[in-house]
């Protein structure tokens, strides 16, 4: 056993050496943050708590007797600070006047099974807090204090209440994870380490050091040597986005920088110059790259790699994590906690009886979640966008981000819902000191304004330099002031892209046959999986073999695709390499993937979204091309006529509509594309986007699209209101009715249809075998998910055959995968495997899965696949 008092310690010994790499967004003394953490487990002393084993029940509280349940220590450790021990944490609270002003911070402390402890109405019953627990925890308080010595804390104003208090709960939950490992605190006679000060001082605080030095949590040493030269070796020379981000003046405090420029111009290698310059100021130990889509993330991750070790001194091996991969170059912190950590699929559903490894175990075994812990993390915005909504750990995540340069890449891709999440982001990020880079080549004056603003509310700063109309545009905003640079788009950038309106499928089949027969290499962008599917098919049937790159294939084909599509027509593609070879793809090549296209075509989409698709046109200046080809775009869309039906997109763009409702945005979009004929880098960007999201302009928003129009603006707002009902706020406390508080899986940061995690499995000689074939099966099942919306697949058929031996295999599955349906396929004559499932309406529905395809829904609904 080890004794309550001494884990408590053990925690504070922890929580005194993190606040070396996580300082807190308020000047504090840290001994005075670990004397709170130490009060974390309170309610470990009452009869409740103590009652869980009886063999070690304590002597002083009398006969044993079961207690009441409903009391888990976390909220009976609340009511015993706000109550019975307020007194003797008065000393801390000196130069606070207004005794409710504490409770945020005890709730931060109490609350570090990641969620807020219930606020009860009611005083704790003698039968679980008698008067012999609250004399022991009493003296552990006076031991406690007496042995770190604390100093007061300062009075405060409350927004810097709450800025302590959300950085106290991440730190207590962490502190708590560190010290529960038993191979760096092993449990200790409590009779022979009875003076808790010499325990504090001999034990604790040299365990709680060897602990985290070895675990890795501590950044490696930033490397004092920057500038482009330094960090990008291979590269002959800045471009001037880059001389500048080597160059500008780096504000005091947190700090924003704004990044517009064009694709293709280095605006990752800016702002990881930028980064660098940032955290050798000390304003970050590593930074957090954000991006729209996993296909994204992967390809940053393979660009980072390269060069993220120049970021640190020589001879560290500073990690770099995936979030949503697989790799990992160093598991430092996450290897180590599980090492010792408890089953997390047998953990008991209420997080306050959860032991802390457990908890440790369970929230870290995604590797999504490494990156809060890694010097340099990349992943999907949405694992960053967790922190600001009441998911569980959401401070845990928030102390991650605090000392990471936060860098979000193309920050205009974002729905309504996600924009209010990214600014609620933005503005906790900056109130807890952090500092951050936006990154885009399309964002509207609108977008850059409100983005600048959520930044300022946290740093006082009100001024968004929203009406800057140059392009390319480098804003920077901090508590001192905002200030705006025209930047120059280095000459090989400059270029006119024609924009030419096809009016149908046929004939974009057409012109794709013809070109690739030319030796073009050729990408088509569909806004849905199931154009995109229909239209390779198409390809297919006219002699070509395309690939085909959509979200709805199982994680390990869809890894594969992406490699190949890279491969094929990325910036080191040869020219024999990708002649004359098609990609029909959805939107995962539009933003951040380096492709490079001879030819490209499109769907019709919102002006800005068109724009980013043709930066995947002749991306790279010098590279060999066929002859008689030129920089151009085809657009599928209908003629923009002043007076447009309701139906105006028509039958084949039908689920483009559906993709994008606001079709007078759709409509405004063709019409000034097709009106200028090209698009003109740096020059038209900004009128281009501008007009089509101009609402207010001449004849902007025609009569017959009025009714999706006010579809879609009612969307807007109603995504709106929920992102401000949802989303946490750095002004306001950390407490339990703030909102659910459900583990990550059940907190969407995206609004929509909801989606389904279905796992592949193939039925062979009587056996299931997952789809992926990985020699950890626990891997191989992970890489045979597919994510489905609920509207168009439920759940699996039941299926007497299967169904025991699927059983039976759950058993082997983490507790919280075990709900995931398993679609079980058998060889059929036409597509290669077929399975039975339930549609939304409960009726069974007949699917197939074909590694060039993926996923079809409907395969009746395409013939061309047979």
């Amino acid at each position: 056993m080890h004794s309550v008092a001494h884990h408590s310690l053990d925690v504070a010994a922890c929580a005194i050496r993190l606040v070396e790499a996580f300082h807190p967004p308020i000047p504090v003394s840290a001994g005075t943050l670990a004397a709170l953490v130490a009060c974390h487990d309170i309610g470990k002393f009452t009869r409740t708590f103590q009652a869980k084993v009886e063999a070690l029940w304590p002597a002083a509280l009398g006969p044993f007797v079961t207690p009441p349940a409903g009391w888990p220590h976390d909220e009976a450790g609340y009511l015993l600070l706000i109550e019975a021990l307020a007194p003797q944490l008065d000393p801390l609270f000196v130069h606070w006047k207004v005794p409710s002003a504490r409770l945020p911070l005890l709730r931060a402390i109490a609350g570090h099974h990641g969620r807020p402890p219930k606020e009860r109405d009611t005083a704790l019953p003698r039968t679980v807090a008698c008067p012999a627990c609250i004399e022991a925890a009493g003296a552990f308080v006076a031991a406690a204090f007496a042995a770190l010595g604390p100093p007061p804390l300062p009075a405060l104003e409350k927004s810097d209440r709450h800025r302590l208090a959300w950085f106290l709960a991440g730190l207590a939950v962490l502190a708590d994870w560190l010290s529960s490992s038993r191979r760096w605190f092993p449990p200790v006679p409590a009779a022979a380490h009875a003076d808790l000060t010499r325990y504090w001082h001999e034990v604790a605080l040299p365990r709680a050091g060897e602990a985290i030095a070895a675990v890795g949590i501590l950044p490696a040493p930033v490397s004092p040597l920057t500038g482009f030269a330094m960090l990008f070796p291979a590269i002959a020379a800045p471009r001037p986005l880059q001389a500048w981000a080597e160059t500008t003046e780096l504000p005091a405090g947190p700090t924003l920088f704004l990044i517009e420029d064009a694709t293709g111009s280095g605006k990752t290698e800016a702002a990881l110059i930028l980064a660098h310059r940032l955290m050798i100021a000390g304003k970050g130990d590593g930074l957090f790259f954000a991006l729209p889509t996993m296909a994204t993330a992967n390809a940053m991750h393979a660009r980072l790699a390269e060069a993220y070790g120049r970021l640190f001194a020589p001879g560290n091996r500073p990690s770099l994590v995936l979030a949503h991969g697989r790799r990992a170059l160093n598991p430092g912190f996450t290897d180590t906690i599980l090492e010792d950590a408890a089953d997390p699929s047998a953990m008991p559903p209420e997080p306050a009886d959860q032991p802390a490894s457990a908890q440790c175990a369970a929230w870290i075994a995604d590797d999504r979640r490494k990156v809060f812990l890694a010097e340099v993390g990349v992943g999907t915005i949405d694992q960053a966008l967790l922190a600001v909504l009441p998911s569980r750990h959401a401070p845990l995540r928030l102390l991650g981000l605090t000392r990471r340069i936060l860098i979000v890449d193309e920050a205009h891709a974002y729905d309504a819902y996600m924009f209010e999440e990214l600014r609620r982001l933005l503005a906790f990020h900056a109130a807890l000191g952090g500092s951050a880079i936006l990154l885009s080549a399309t964002l509207t004056s609108a977008q850059r304004g409100a983005l600048a603003q959520a930044f300022g509310a946290a740093t006082g700063e009100s001024s968004s330099g929203e009406a800057m109309a140059a392009y390319p545009l480098a804003t920077i905003m901090s508590a001192t002031g905002t200030s705006a640079t025209p930047i120059a788009l280095a000459p090989e950038l400059h270029r006119s892209v024609v924009v030419e309106r096809v009016a149908d499928m046929a004939e974009v089949v057409e012109r794709i046959v013809t070109a690739a027969a030319a030796g073009a290499a050729v990408g088509w962008v569909r806004n849905a999986v199931d154009d995109a599917i229909e239209a390779a098919g198409m390809l297919r049937q006219r002699g070509l073999d395309p690939l085909l790159f959509h979200a709805r294939f199982a994680m390990a084909d869809r890894l594969a695709i992406e490699a190949r599509v890279i491969e094929r027509f990325g910036r080191d593609s040869a020219f024999e390499a990708r002649r004359g070879h098609v990609v029909v793809a959805t939107q995962v090549i539009e933003q951040s993937l380096d492709l490079d296209f001879d030819l490209l075509v499109t769907d019709l989409a919102p002006a800005d979204l068109v724009i980013q698709r043709a930066g995947r046109l002749w991306r790279h200046p010098g590279r060999k091309r066929p002859p008689g080809v030129d920089p151009r775009l085809l657009l599928l869309t209908p003629e923009p006529v002043p007076d447009p039906p309701e139906q105006w997109l028509g039958r084949e763009l039908r689920r483009t509509g559906a993709v994008y409702v606001d079709h007078a945005l759709l409509w405004r979009s063709a019409r000034v594309l097709l009106a200028a004929g090209k698009i003109a880098t740096p020059a038209g960007i900004r009128p281009l986007v501008e007009e089509a999201y101009d609402r207010d302009g001449p004849d902007a928003e025609p009569p017959g699209l009025e009714r999706a129009t006010w579809r879609a603006e009612g969307k807007r707002q109603a995504a709106r209101g929920q992102a401000w009902q949802n989303l946490l706020s750095f002004d306001r406390p950390y407490e339990r009715h703030a909102g659910l508080w459900e583990p990550d899986a059940r907190t969407l940061t995206r609004l929509g249809d909801p989606q389904r995690n279905f796992r592949l499995a193939r039925l062979a000689s009587g056996q299931i075998l997952p789809w992926a074939e990985h020699e950890d099966p626990a891997q191989a099942w992970a890489l045979s998910e597919v994510s489905v919306r609920v509207a168009r697949l439920a759940d699996a058929a039941p299926d007497p055959e299967t169904d025991p031996l699927v059983a039976q295999i759950r058993q082997s599955w983490p507790r919280w995968d075990r709900d995931i349906p398993v679609l079980i396929f058998r060889p059929h004559r036409a597509m290669k495997m077929r399975a039975i499932a339930l549609g939304p309406d409960g009726n069974a529905v007949e699917i197939a899965y074909d590694p060039w395809c993926g996923l079809v829904l409907d395969a009746r609904s395409f013939p061309s696949l047979g």
